[in-house]
C-alpha cells in the first residue's frame, strides 16, 4: 500500500513539474501552416506535446523545463518568429551578413538569363526564386527562406533578380510561366523539377519542399 502510495506522489510531482508555455506566432498565413510548425516544435528537448491555434496566431507546448531561446530557434528555422509575454512582436527579419554567409545562397543580378541546370546544387534540394527590388512579398519570403535553410543544410537557393520586368531574366521566368512575384521553382536533389509556387504563399513553399525532399 506505501508503495502504491509513493508511486501516486511520485507520478503527481511528474506531472506537476510539467511546464505550459503559449506565445505568439508572426508568419502564419493559414491553417496548413500548423502541422509543420508543430513538428518543429516536437523536436525541441523537453517538448512533450505541442499544438497550434492558426487564427489566434499561438503555439502552445507542454514538457519539463522548456527552454525559450530553443523554441525560439525552432520557430525561426520553421519560417516564422516566436513572440513570448512581456516581448514587442517582431517581424520575420532577414538574418545578419555574418550567418548568411554559412548558407548556401547565391544570387544572380546582372539580368541575363542563368543555366538553370547549371545553378543547381548537387545533392540539395535547390529552390530558384525570380525575384525583383521593387517587390514587397520577395523580401518577405527571401527572409523567411533564409530562416528556414539555417535548419535545413540540405537545402540551396538561388536567386534571380528580373528587374522591372525588363531584361532576359525576367523572359526566363516569362517563359517558365511566373505570371507575378514572388515566384520560386523547386528542384529535388537530383537536379529534377518538382512544382513552382507563385504569390509566395508560405504553407505551399513548405509543401513543395517537402515534396521535393521525398
Amino acid at each position: 500500500m506505501r508503495r502504491l502510495i509513493l508511486i501516486l506522489v511520485l507520478a503527481s510531482s511528474t506531472t506537476l513539474a510539467a511546464d505550459t508555455l503559449t506565445f505568439k506566432v508572426t508568419g502564419i498565413d493559414c491553417a496548413a501552416c500548423g502541422p509543420p510548425l508543430v513538428n518543429a516544435l516536437k523536436k525541441v528537448d523537453g517538448v512533450a506535446k505541442a499544438r497550434v491555434d492558426t487564427k489566434a496566431m499561438t503555439a502552445t507546448v507542454d514538457g519539463a523545463s522548456l527552454d525559450r531561446e530553443k523554441l525560439r530557434a525552432a520557430v525561426s528555422n520553421a519560417g516564422f518568429v516566436a513572440t513570448f509575454a512581456g516581448e514587442q512582436p517582431r517581424d520575420i527579419e532577414p538574418l545578419p551578413a555574418d550567418v548568411l554567409k554559412a548558407l548556401d545562397i547565391v544570387t544572380y543580378e546582372d539580368g541575363k538569363r542563368v543555366d538553370l541546370a547549371k545553378a543547381m546544387a548537387p545533392g540539395k534540394v535547390t529552390i530558384v526564386d525570380f525575384y525583383a527590388d521593387w517587390c514587397g512579398p520577395c523580401h518577405v519570403l527571401e527572409a523567411r527562406l533564409q530562416h528556414l535553410m539555417q535548419g535545413k543544410a540540405s537545402v540551396a537557393l538561388r536567386r534571380i533578380n528580373i528587374g522591372k520586368w525588363d531584361n532576359d531574366a525576367a523572359k526566363q521566368a516569362t517563359e517558365l510561366r511566373a505570371a507575378a512575384l514572388p515566384y520560386i521553382r523547386v528542384y529535388n536533389a537530383k537536379g529534377k523539377f518538382v512544382t513552382a509556387v507563385t504569390g509566395g504563399m508560405w504553407d505551399e513553399v513548405l509543401a513543395a519542399i517537402e515534396k521535393a525532399e521525398r
